[in-house]
């Protein structure tokens, strides 16, 4: 009650000293409305300077979490070296060297002539030509025509060595260390589908003699009644035995010996052709020699 009354005698001071402090008007003023007016605000005032005792609870404010990028790692891969290239080898050609080697082998190639017919062979050593026992049959002599210095020069020779069984026969004539000759390579060691030549002097009662190259390949490998045999598809002709096979590097794997011929028929199978093995030769070259 007393708070109540000093209150309002404050405000009634306060009035009072507003009253006495403004210009005077021409309207009566309305004390009522003002001393309320001044009252509130008074309380107002009053209530501000009170402090509050209940706390609010403080607003925690949430941090916010920036979250770091995390970085992608991307392996570098080291680049992948390429696999040394290898070259693939060059295959020999043999129709670039067949003319060379062709053109040394024929010097040392011949026909040999008996009363019975015509055959070829060939010088391998100085003064000895090799040929097939049925060119010479039964004869001792026997004449050997070679191109020499550009001519065809016909020498008679002695046969000194015939062996019937394996085919083979040895002709002697006078030695000159001018003229060509060919030596024996390895007939095993050849593979099929090698690459071989034939030189000699075939049909030369029909075409002539005239020295004949025929081209082919190994065909197969045989043994016949224990003689070791090479087959091969390049032309073998009568006139062709006892003439060379030579390979790709002019060695003699083999001596044209026989066409098949068909027993019933008694027509010869072309394409077909068969030489007697070097190796064969070779073995039988020592004791044809002592004959």
């Amino acid at each position: 009650m007393n708070y109540r009354t000093g209150l309002v005698n404050l405000c009634l001071l306060v009035v009072a000293l507003g009253i006495g402090c403004q210009e005077p008007t021409g309207e009566p003023l309305n004390v009522e409305a003002t001393v309320e007016a001044k009252v509130v605000a008074t309380v107002v005032a009053f209530r501000l300077r009170i402090p509050n005792t209940t706390e609010q609870p403080s607003s925690t404010r949430t941090p916010t979490v920036t979250p770091s990028q995390i970085p992608v790692i991307i392996p570098t891969l080291a680049p992948t070296a390429e696999p040394p290239v290898t070259p693939l080898p060059t295959p020999t050609a043999m129709s670039a060297s067949l003319p060379q080697m062709v053109s040394q082998a024929v010097g040392a190639v011949v026909a040999v002539h008996t009363p019975a017919g015509t055959g070829s062979g060939f010088f391998f050593e100085d003064g000895l030509v090799m040929t097939n026992a049925h060119v010479v049959g039964d004869f001792l002599k026997a004449t050997v025509v070679s191109k020499f210095s550009g001519m065809n020069l016909g020498i008679t020779g002695d046969v000194i060595g015939v062996d019937e069984d394996f085919d083979v026969a040895v002709i002697q004539v006078g030695r000159n260390s001018d003229r060509p000759t060919l030596r024996f390579g390895d007939s095993g060691s050849s593979q099929l589908a090698e690459d071989v030549v034939v030189i000699g002097f075939p049909l030369s009662d029909i075409l002539g003699e005239s020295i004949s190259v025929s081209g082919g390949i190994i065909s197969s490998k045989r043994n016949i009644d224990g003689v070791e045999m090479i087959q091969t598809d390049a032309a073998i002709n009568p006139g062709n035995s006892g003439g060379p096979l030579l390979n790709a590097r002019g060695e003699v794997i083999g001596m044209a010996t026989l066409k098949p011929r068909d027993v019933i028929t008694g027509l010869l199978f072309e394409g077909t052709g068969i030489a007697i093995a070097s190796e064969t030769i070779v073995e039988r070259l020592e004791l044809l020699l002592d004959d």
